[in-house]
Order: structure tokens, then C-alpha cells, then sequence
């Protein structure tokens, strides 16, 4: 923080010079608003400490994983996810899904735990940060519309039930409420949405990086198990992105 404020300082002090008073104000309010991004990380990244029916299974096998990676330092949370893995980093923060951490067998488990510390191990801490941070914007918003939208469904139900003028009017309200957070919101949710599906195009050459880290731990042959297990029992039709992980996974173990 130190170093940051040296930092914050000297660039609140150009601004200054271009922006008078103003400019100062605005760097620091920025930095303020990243110190205090943490108290807030949960909601808007949507995860979780790990529950009871996870605890158990998750801390051995995270022991491991930090043991040989020679990483200590980091917080293991959860994302409710039906995917294979998920790497939403704030900080050191490293992820797993709800779907990794309650089936998957615990040698399978430690190589997913590897592949999602691998985000974050050295220098791809920073684009994994960089990443995550660019994508936020688009899932704030996103539950802005669904927290704007969502009371009108069940109005309208208990209006019909009422058969009252009150309930058909408060509909109305609500969903004028929601057409105008829409309206409001519409420019910088594109906005933030073409930036996030921007920030995806680099995410194969992420999840390789992530693999490599995984395979040179030593959990190479776990992980392109769990990924295979998981392209077999796909629900919906063959995962492409999911079967190139797992050739270059198989290129990697020679």
C-alpha cells in the first residue's frame, strides 16, 4: 500500500497539473475505490466460502496442491458452477466450481486445483487479474437488468390473485422502473459487454498457460483425466474448446 500511494500520489499531482483540483480528486477517488473493491468481491464475483459438504474434501487436497506448488499464501473459495473449473482471481483468491469440489475424486480435484492456482502462480497473476477486472463491469450490470426485471414476474401473479386495481398498478410501476434502469443502463452494458467477450479471445492461450503450471506440479495426467470425463459426459453436444485443452494436455505428457 505504501508503494501504491507513492504511486497514486505522484499521478494525482500530473493530473493536477492538466486537471486542477479536479484531477487529484479523481485519482484518488479511483484507488479508493480498488482498496475497497474487496469488501465487495463476493457479491460481484458470485463466490463463496466453501460449506460443510466441501470443507472436508477441499482442505486436504488444496493442502497438497500449495505443498508442491510451494504456495501458501493463497485463499481457496468456491463459484456455484456446473463447468469443470472457473478462475475469477481478486487478489490472491484462487477458485474452484461447486460441480469440481463435490464429484470430482480427490486426485482429480488436486489437478482442477492446480490448473486454477496455475492462473495465478508468477507473472499470470497478471493477466488473470487484468482479466477478471475488465470482465466485472459486464456481470454488474448484468445483475443490475436481472435485479431490475425480476420483482415484475411475481407482482404480476399476486395481482391476479388479488383481481385488485393496486396490484395491476403497481406492475405497471415496477416495470417502468425497470424500463428506465434499462434505458440507463443499456449504453454501458454494450459497452461492457464487448469488452468482456474481448477479454475472452486471449482465454485459450490462459488456460494453456494454466495446464502447463498443472503438468510441470505433476498433476498432468489427473487433469487430462478430469477434462476427458468431463468431455464424456457433456450434455450438450461435443466441447470443442474442452477437447483441444485436452490434445494439448496429451501433447504436454508426451
Amino acid at each position: 500500500m505504501a508503494a501504491e500511494a507513492v504511486l497514486v500520489a505522484a499521478a494525482a499531482a500530473g493530473l493536477h497539473m492538466v486537471w486542477p483540483v479536479w484531477g487529484a480528486v479523481t485519482v484518488v477517488a479511483v484507488w479508493a475505490v480498488l482498496l475497497a473493491a474487496p469488501l465487495a468481491a463476493p457479491r460481484a464475483y458470485g463466490y463463496r466460502d466453501p460449506v460443510d459438504a466441501e470443507r472436508g474434501r477441499l482442505e486436504q487436497s488444496w493442502r497438497n496442491v500449495q505443498r508442491r506448488a510451494g504456495a501458501e499464501a493463497y485463499r481457496l473459495v468456491v463459484v456455484e458452477s456446473d463447468e469443470l473449473n472457473a478462475c475469477a482471481p481478486f487478489g490472491r483468491t484462487v477458485a474452484v466450481t461447486s460441480h469440481s469440489a463435490r464429484s470430482l475424486p480427490p486426485w482429480r480435484l488436486e489437478a482442477v486445483l492446480a490448473h486454477e492456482l496455475g492462473h495465478l502462480l508468477g507473472w499470470r497473476a497478471v493477466p488473470a487479474f487484468v482479466h477478471a477486472q475488465v470482465t466485472l463491469p459486464s456481470r454488474a450490470l448484468w445483475r443490475v437488468l436481472r435485479w431490475s426485471w425480476s420483482p415484475i414476474g411475481p407482482m404480476w401473479k399476486r395481482a391476479v390473485a388479488w383481481h385488485r386495481p393496486i396490484g395491476f398498478v403497481a406492475v405497471f410501476l415496477l416495470a417502468v422502473l425497470a424500463a428506465v434502469v434499462t434505458v440507463v443502463v443499456a449504453l454501458p452494458a454494450a459497452v461492457a459487454f464487448a469488452v468482456a467477450w474481448a477479454a475472452r479471445l486471449p482465454g485459450g492461450r490462459g488456460e494453456a498457460r494454466a495446464d502447463a503450471a498443472a503438468v510441470r506440479l505433476g498433476f498432468g495426467a489427473e487433469l487430462v483425466a478430469a477434462v476427458e470425463h468431463r468431455i464424456e459426459n457433456e450434455p450438450h453436444g461435443l466441447p470443442l474448446p474442452l477437447v483441444r485443452r485436452a490434445q494439448g494436455l496429451r501433447r504436454r505428457l508426451g
